[in-house]
């Protein structure tokens, strides 16, 4: 016989678990970053407007690795921008664009690493900026990502899903559009209450405030150039073409690589880098970084440049980017 108290320990369990089994099933249902199956009832528009917008890193490594292609392309925002559609015209290749918005250039070399385990790899370039090239400019979202997709109960009780999936709820079944409340709320902050969607409030912030946190404590990162070395030798051992982009910056932006004292050492980062895979140059006085037309920001490209760009990457027609 089960006595009184252990009924009501079986009850109470029962009462507890009912809310914990009802989210794994909506999670099963929904599923925004088709962590188990791409099979789930939201639409891909409310996959990007939610997993993807607010954790790029996390919903990117697991579209790739659910549908790895031979040829990626590795990077922050800028990298994103990459008309994908043109590069698969021009080459008649599939193409997969992993980035995370933000990313440190030691979470690119990890994401390369991660591309090799799920894809035989045979062209890739990695975006590597010298705003990127610090060694105070670090960060470590690859190996939670990676965590979490060798343990399904990391996924299934992360915060950052479980907040995903109301907001895919919600847009699901609204179409609003779901703001980073978060980043809003940080950008306003620092932004001293003024909207940075006002482009040249958005502008100057760049050039002042990004620019200086980026380059106002530098220090030279001999392991970032070691790491790098070791992608160009794995990737000649196993007949990977490695490129190496740098995409243009405006010419204001790249004034603070000389203002902050740093223009020996972007020298240096340009002259280790030479002898990596094929190392492409945009980022230099000419007719894009000279042109603030050409940007949404200081340090992003519009369409029609990102569409050039492309046009001469692919095209081996290089006209204004230059192999180093």
């Amino acid at each position: 016989m089960i006595s009184q108290d252990l009924k009501k320990l079986i009850i109470r369990l029962g009462i507890f678990s009912i809310p914990i089994v009802l989210y794994v099933v909506v999670l099963g249902t929904i599923d925004p970053f088709n962590y188990f199956s791409d099979s789930n009832i939201i639409s891909e528009e409310t996959e990007h407007k939610t997993a993807r917008k607010l954790n790029s890193l996390l919903y990117n490594t697991i579209s790739f690795k659910n549908h790895p292609t031979p040829n990626i392309i590795i990077g922050d925002s800028r990298i994103k921008r990459l008309p994908i559609s043109e590069i698969e015209k021009i080459t008649g290749d599939k193409y997969f664009i992993l980035h995370s918005n933000a990313a440190k250039l030691n979470e690119i070399i990890d994401l390369f690493w991660i591309s090799t385990k799920y894809s035989k790899l045979e062209n890739v370039i990695l975006g590597v900026n010298f705003n990127l090239f610090n060694e105070y400019a670090y960060a470590n979202r690859v190996n939670e990502v990676e965590e979490i997709i060798n343990n399904p109960l990391m996924y299934i009780f992360n915060g950052n899903v479980l907040e995903v999936i109301i907001k895919a709820i919600t847009h699901h079944f609204s179409s609003i559009d779901i703001p980073n409340v978060s980043r809003n709320i940080m950008l306003k902050k620092a932004l001293n209450g003024k909207s940075f969607k006002d482009k040249k409030i958005w502008w100057d912030f760049n050039i002042s405030t990004v620019a200086k946190n980026q380059y106002s404590k530098y220090r030279y990162p001999e392991n970032l150039i070691d790491r790098l070395k070791d992608i160009d030798r794995y990737c000649k051992k196993n007949n990977i073409n490695l490129t190496l982009l740098n995409v243009p910056h405006h010419k204001e932006y790249r004034q603070r690589v000389i203002d902050f004292k740093l223009t020996k050492e972007e020298s240096r980062y340009k002259k280790e880098i030479k002898n990596i895979g094929t190392v492409i140059d945009y980022d230099y006085s000419n007719s894009i970084t000279n042109c603030r037309n050409c940007f949404t920001d200081p340090i992003h490209t519009n369409d029609s440049i990102n569409l050039l760009v492309v046009k001469e990457i692919f095209k081996d027609s290089l006209v204004i980017g230059k192999k180093l």
